[in-house]
C-alpha cells in the first residue's frame, strides 16, 4: 500500500474489514505516535510495552484479544471520552475516529503482528515524488492543480466548494496577504471597474512586484529568525542588527531563490569572495539571545547559543524537534543524541561573542560582537558639511596659535614678575580612586581621572567618587575641581549621561584631612566660598558645599567644554610632614548625570580664578634654552589654553565633532568562522560540563547523505537545500500555506515528526514540494500559485453544514477568515487613516508606548524610550524596535512573541485587552482622528451618507449595506447632538487634535466617533 493511500485511509476513515490492515505500515506508526511515550522502549507504565509483540499480546493481563476488539482493554481505553480518568493516551489529544476504527479493524482481523516486522519509514522522511494530479467531477471549478487536489478530497467527503468571494472581499484579502496593507479607494474602484478576464491575475502581479511585499513577508521570517534589537535576558541591552532585517526585506522583494536565501543566511560569510551583503545575511544566526548577566558562565553562554542555532535549524528547515535529542536519543523520531551533536559541530567554530569585563573577571561578561561595519550613505551629506566647518575652525585655531606664539615671551615675563605674588595651582597626584557604582577608570598623564564605560555596561544613574591624595603641600587656601571633556564621553562630556544631555550634578563636595600616617578618617575641612566658570540656573556651585543633598552644581546647557569650580577653605590647610586628603563627590540626581572626567588641584596663596599652575611658574623661571622639550610643550599648551578666542573656537569644533560622532556608522552582527576547529563532543545528559564521546560534523542518517565538502556551515547549508532533502521543501511550502489559510496542510508546522499531525492533503503537499524547486525555488511563484487558485478565492461564509463537518476548514470547502497579526492591524489602521509612511529601511523606530516601561528594567544600560519624530512615528510595524524583555505593548496584546526563541506560528487569541487596545492606545485614537479628517477632506461637499460610504470603502474596501449605512448614520447624528449639547466633553476628547478648517467642533467630534467605530469593527481587523 502506498504512503498516500495509508494517509488517506487514516484520515478519511475509509477502512473496512474487507481491507487488510498492515501492521508495519499502519498500526505501528500509530503506536509510535500516541503510545511509545509511556509504553515504549524507555518507559513501560503498567509494565506494558507496545513496541514489542510479546508484551502487547502477552497471555497474562492481555490488553489485546485478537479477533475481539470489544473485549480488548486497549481498544476500550482509546475510545473513552476525553477527560475520562482511564482514557489512553492520558495526555494530549485522544485518537480520532479514523484511528480508533483502524485499531478496531486490526484487532478484529486477528491483530496480525509479524515477528520480523520492520516499521515503515515515517512519511516525512521519504523524499516526495510528484503525484499525478487527480481527475475530478467538477472540471470547470479548478483554476490550477491545487484546486484539483482539494476538490478530489471534497468529493470523497461529499462536500462542494463555496462560491467565489465577491470582488471587494477578494481584493482586500489578497492585498492584505501579499503586501500586508489594505487597498486604497482608488485601487478598489479600479479593480471593481476592470471587467477583463485576467483582472485578478493583473492585481496579483502588481502586488507581488510591490516594494511592500518584502515588508509583509519579512514579518513571519523574523519570527523564525528570533530577530530582535536587544540581546535578551536581564541586561537586555540594545544591539545593532537592523541591517539584517533590511537584508531579508530586500531579498524577498527581489525574489531571491529560496536555496540561495538559505545558504546566505547560514553560511554567507563562507562563500567564495563573500560580499558585505552576504555577510550581513548571516545575522540570522546572530539573533540568538546572549546572556551576560552577573554570574553567567562564558562557555555555557556560548554553548547555549549553538544549541539555539541547531534547534532553530531543525524547526525552520526540517520541521523537526531536534532539541529533544540534546540530552538523550529522540524518544519518537529517528534522531540520536550523537547526531544532534554532529549538527552542533557545524556551528562550533565561530568566534566567541562575549568577553570578560576585566582581565581578572571570572563571571562578569560583556557582549563583544563580532560586528561588520557598513557604509553610512544616509548621513554622508551632513557629515561632509560638518567636516567642512571643522576644517575651517581648525584653520582659524592654527592661525591664532601661530600668532600667539609670537607674544609668548612677553607673557612669560609678566608671569615671572607676578608669579610668586599670585596664588598658585598644583595638580594633585591621586593615590586611590573608587566609584561606588563599580565603574572602571583610568588616570591620565595630566593627572585627571577618566571614567570608562564599556558599551555593554549601563551608565550608573547616580554615583559617589572617593578620591584619596597624599600631599606635602602647605598653606592650601582652596581646592580646584576641573570637570573636563573627552572624546570617549557622550557628547564629549563633561557628564556621562547621554549624547544630548552630557550634564552632571555634584550634590556634595566633601573633603577630609588627616596626618599621612594616621589610620582614622580625619577631620572635615570647612569651606567659606565657592566659585565656578559657569553654573546652571538653580544649580549654583554653592549648592555643592551647603550640606543640602538636594542642591548641587550643574552646567546645562554649557556642554562639550571644560568647567572648573574653586572651593575656598576657611583657613589654610596642609602639613609639610604630609597629609592625606579624602575627597567625596556625591552625585545623586539620577539619569546618569555624573562627572565623566575630573582633575583635582590645590591652590596656595591668594585665591585667584586665573591662578597659574605652580609647574608653569617653575617652567617660566627657567631659561628657554634650559627647558626640556616636554616642559617647553607643556608651557606652550597652557599658554594657548588661556586664550579666549581659541577656547571659543575649540568649543565650537568640539560640538561639531560630537555631532559627527553621533552619526554612528551602520554596523550589524555577523557570523565569523575561526581558523582553527574546536573539538566537539556529545554532552552527557546535555550538560556542557560533562563532555563525552568526540564527534565530527555530520547529519542525521534518516535523511539524505551529506554533500562532499569541508565540515563547515556552507556544506551544511547546501545539504539543507539539496533536492534529495525530503523535508525542507515540504516544511517551507506548508508554512506559506498556513499564512494564507490560517493553518498548514500539516497543522503542526513546527513538527513533521512522528508526534506531529498527518497532512490533511498529502498528495497536494508533495505536489507543492516538487513544484517549488521546479519553479527555481521562487517564493513569489508559489505565492502566486496559491492566491490564484479557486480554493483561495472562495467565500469565507460558513454554512451550517460546513460548520458541522469541518469547523476548522481543514478540507478547504470555504475561503480563509481569521484575525490579522499584530503588525498588520497597526499598519492597516495607519493606512486607512492616511497616516502611514512607506519609508523603508534603517534603524528601528520608536512609536508611542506608555512611559516608564524601559526605564524600570534591572541591570544593563539605562535606556530611555524616546518617541520618534515626524514620519518615523507612522512607519510600518516591521521597523518598530523589538526589545525582548519589553516588546511593543500593543503587539503583545495581539499575540506577537518576545522573540527569545524561534517561533514557527503565533497563537491567535481574542481577549478584552485587544478591544481596549484599539479603543485606548494613542496610535489608534490618533488614527481615528486622522481618518475623520480624511473623511472630511476627501469629500468636502458630500452628504453624510456619501461620506460614510467613502469611509467604509477606506476601511473595508466595500460599500456598506443599507442596514450598515443606517447604523453609522444614526451614530453620527447621536454624536453630533451630544457634542452640541456638551461641547466641553467633545473638546476634552479631541484636545490633542486640531479641528479641520471650516469644520465645527461638534461635526468633527461626530466624524471622529464614526471613524473610531469603523476602526474597531471585527471586520476591520479580520482578513476574510
Amino acid at each position: 500500500m502506498s504512503r498516500s493511500a495509508i494517509l488517506s485511509l487514516v484520515l478519511v476513515g475509509a477502512s473496512s474489514l474487507s481491507a487488510a490492515v498492515d501492521f508495519g505500515r499502519e498500526v505501528q506508526p500509530l503506536f509510535a505516535r500516541h503510545c511509545y511515550e509511556c509504553h515504549g522502549a524507555q518507559k513501560q507504565k503498567g509494565k506494558l510495552r507496545l513496541d514489542q509483540r510479546s508484551s502487547a499480546l502477552r497471555v497474562e493481563e492481555a490488553v489485546i484479544f485478537p479477533g475481539k476488539p470489544a473485549e480488548s482493554e486497549l481498544y476500550r481505553r482509546v475510545t473513552l471520552p476525553k477527560g475520562h480518568e482511564e482514557i489512553m493516551p492520558n495526555r494530549g489529544e485522544p485518537l480520532n475516529k479514523a484511528e480508533t476504527e483502524l485499531l478496531r479493524d486490526w484487532i478484529a482481523q486477528g491483530a496480525a503482528w509479524p515477528d520480523n516486522v520492520v516499521s515503515a519509514k515515517h512519511w516525512a522522511y521519504v523524499k516526495p515524488v510528484r503525484p499525478t494530479v487527480p481527475e475530478t467531477k467538477n472540471r470547470t471549478w479548478a483554476e490550477n492543480e491545487i484546486d484539483q487536489f482539494v476538490l478530489a478530497r471534497l468529493d470523497k467527503e461529499t462536500l462542494h466548494p463555496s462560491p467565489e468571494a465577491d470582488r471587494a472581499t477578494l481584493l482586500r484579502r489578497v492585498s492584505l496577504d501579499l503586501i500586508g496593507l489594505p487597498p486604497s479607494p482608488a485601487e478598489a474602484r479600479a479593480f471593481l471597474a476592470d471587467k477583463s478576464s485576467d483582472a485578478y491575475e493583473k492585481l496579483v502581479d502588481r502586488l507581488l512586484n510591490s516594494p511592500q511585499y518584502g515588508e509583509r513577508w519579512a514579518r513571519p521570517w523574523l519570527d523564525l529568525a528570533r530577530y530582535a534589537d536587544s540581546s535578551g535576558y536581564q541586561r537586555d541591552n540594545l544591539w545593532d542588527i537592523w541591517p539584517y532585517r533590511d537584508w531579508v526585506i530586500n531579498a524577498l522583494n527581489h525574489d531571491m531563490p529560496f536555496d540561495q536565501f538559505t545558504i546566505e543566511q547560514i553560511a554567507g560569510d563562507l562563500l567564495p569572495d563573500a560580499t558585505a551583503e552576504q555577510k550581513v545575511a548571516t545575522g540570522f544566526n546572530r539573533c540568538v539571545p546572549t546572556n551576560v548577566e552577573a554570574g553567567s558562565d562564558q562557555e555555557e553562554t556560548r554553548v547555549n547559543q549553538i544549541i539555539d542555532r541547531v534547534n532553530t535549524l531543525g524547526s525552520v528547515w526540517l520541521g523537526s524537534t531536534l532539541g529533544c535529542a540534546q540530552c538523550h536519543n529522540h524518544k519518537y523520531d529517528p534522531i540520536s543524541q550523537k547526531e544532534y551533536y554532529q549538527l552542533f559541530a557545524f556551528f562550533n567554530n565561530t568566534a566567541k561573542e562575549t568577553d570578560k569585563r576585566t582581565p581578572n573577571a571570572t563571571a562578569a561578561l560583556k557582549f563583544s560582537g563580532p560586528y561588520l561595519n557598513l557604509p553610512d550613505t544616509q548621513n554622508e551629506p551632513r557629515r561632509n558639511e560638518l567636516q567642512k566647518q571643522i576644517d575651517d575652525l581648525t584653520q582659524r585655531i592654527d592661525s591664532r596659535s601661530e600668532e600667539l606664539q609670537k607674544s609668548q615671551p612677553s607673557w612669560e615675563e609678566k608671569v615671572r614678575t607676578r608669579g610668586l605674588q599670585s596664588g598658585q595651582v598644583q595638580a594633585l597626584d591621586i593615590t586611590d580612586f573608587d566609584a561606588e557604582s563599580g565603574s572602571s577608570h583610568r588616570i591620565l598623564e595630566d593627572k585627571s581621572v577618566l571614567l570608562i564605560k564599556d558599551e555593554n555596561d549601563a551608565t550608573p544613574p547616580r554615583d559617589t567618587y572617593t578620591v584619596t591624595v597624599q600631599s606635602r603641600i602647605v598653606g592650601i587656601t582652596a581646592f580646584k575641581l576641573e570637570v573636563l571633556t573627552d572624546p570617549s564621553l557622550p557628547g564629549g562630556g563633561p557628564g556621562r549621561g547621554d549624547e544630548k544631555n552630557p550634564n552632571f550634578v555634584l550634590n556634595e563636595f566633601v573633603v577630609t584631612m588627616a596626618p599621612a600616617a594616621a589610620t582614622n578618617a580625619g577631620s572635615k575641612i570647612k569651606f567659606r566660598k565657592a566659585t565656578a566658570s559657569f553654573s546652571q540656573s538653580k544649580f549654583q556651585v554653592g549648592g555643592a558645599i551647603d550640606d543640602n543633598p538636594r542642591s548641587g552644581w550643574a552646567v546645562r546647557p554649557e556642554f562639550s567644554k571644560n568647567h572648573w569650580a574653586i572651593f575656598e577653605t576657611e583657613r589654610p590647610v596642609g602639613s609639610a610632614e604630609g597629609s592625606t586628603f579624602t575627597f567625596r563627590l556625591e552625585q545623586n540626581n539620577g539619569a546618569g548625570r555624573t562627572i565623566g572626567r575630573l582633575r583635582l588641584s590645590a591652590i596656595t596663596g591668594t585665591v585667584n580664578t586665573n591662578a597659574i599652575p605652580l609647574d608653569i611658574v617653575e617652567i617660566v623661571r627657567q631659561s628657554p634654552t634650559d627647558r626640556p622639550p616636554v616642559r617647553q610643550q607643556r608651557l606652550k599648551n597652557y599658554y594657548l589654553s588661556i586664550d579666549s578666542s581659541l577656547e571659543k573656537w575649540r568649543s565650537e569644533r568640539s560640538k561639531l565633532q560630537n555631532e559627527i560622532k553621533g552619526f554612528k556608522s551602520p554596523r550589524t552582527l555577523v557570523m565569523q568562522e575561526m581558523s582553527e576547529t574546536r573539538k566537539s563532543t556529545v554532552f552527557t545528559r546535555g550538560d556542557f560540563l560533562q563532555p563525552g564521546e568526540p564527534v565530527q560534523s555530520g547529519t542525521p542518517a534518516v535523511l539524505h547523505s551529506l554533500n562532499d565538502g569541508p565540515p563547515n556551515r556552507l556544506t551544511l547549508a547546501r545539504w539543507l537545500v539539496d533536492t534529495n532533502n525530503p523535508l525542507m521543501a515540504r516544511v517551507t511550502v506548508n508554512r506559506w500555506w498556513a499564512e494564507f489559510f490560517g493553518h498548514g496542510l500539516v497543522a503542526t508546522s513546527e513538527d513533521f515528526g512522528i508526534k506531529g499531525d498527518l497532512p490533511t492533503h498529502p498528495e497536494l503537499l508533495d505536489w507543492l514540494a516538487c513544484e517549488f524547486p521546479k519553479n527555481g525555488w521562487s517564493m513569489k511563484k508559489m505565492h502566486r500559485l496559491i492566491v490564484t487558485s479557486a480554493t483561495y478565492r472562495q467565500s469565507s461564509v460558513v454554512t451550517p453544514e460546513l460548520l458541522e463537518k469541518d469547523d476548522q476548514n481543514k478540507l478547504y470547502a470555504r475561503g480563509p477568515r481569521f484575525r490579522m497579526d499584530a503588525e498588520m492591524i497597526r499598519d492597516n489602521a495607519l493606512a486607512v487613516s492616511g497616516l502611514l509612511s512607506l519609508k523603508q529601511g534603517g534603524p528601528p523606530i520608536h512609536p508611542y508606548q506608555p512611559a516608564g516601561i524601559w526605564e524600570s528594567k534591572v541591570g544593563g544600560d539605562a535606556i530611555t524610550y524616546d518617541i520618534s519624530e515626524g514620519e518615523d512615528r507612522y512607519r510600518r510595524g516591521i521597523y518598530i524596535v523589538w526589545k525582548r524583555t519589553s516588546p511593543y505593548p500593543s503587539f503583545i496584546n495581539f499575540d506577537a512573541t518576545d522573540r527569545n526563541a524561534c517561533t514557527i506560528k503565533r497563537s491567535r487569541s481574542n481577549t478584552p485587552l485587544q478591544a481596549l487596545t484599539l479603543l485606548n492606545d494613542p496610535v489608534y485614537v490618533e488614527a481615528a482622528a486622522a481618518l475623520a479628517r480624511r473623511i472630511l477632506a476627501e469629500q468636502p461637499s458630500a452628504s453624510v451618507e456619501e461620506r460614510i460610504q467613502n469611509a467604509f470603502l477606506l476601511c473595508l474596501a466595500r460599500i456598506p449595506s443599507a442596514k450598515e449605512l443606517n447604523i453609522l448614520k444614526k451614530l453620527y447624528d447621536e454624536q453630533l447632538s451630544a457634542a452640541k449639547s456638551n461641547p466641553d466633553s467633545a473638546r476634552k476628547t479631541l484636545a490633542d487634535f486640531k479641528v479641520p478648517a471650516q469644520t465645527s467642533l461638534p461635526e468633527f467630534s461626530a466624524w471622529h466617533a464614526v471613524a473610531w467605530a469603523l476602526l474597531n469593527l471585527n471586520e476591520t481587523i479580520t482578513k476574510g
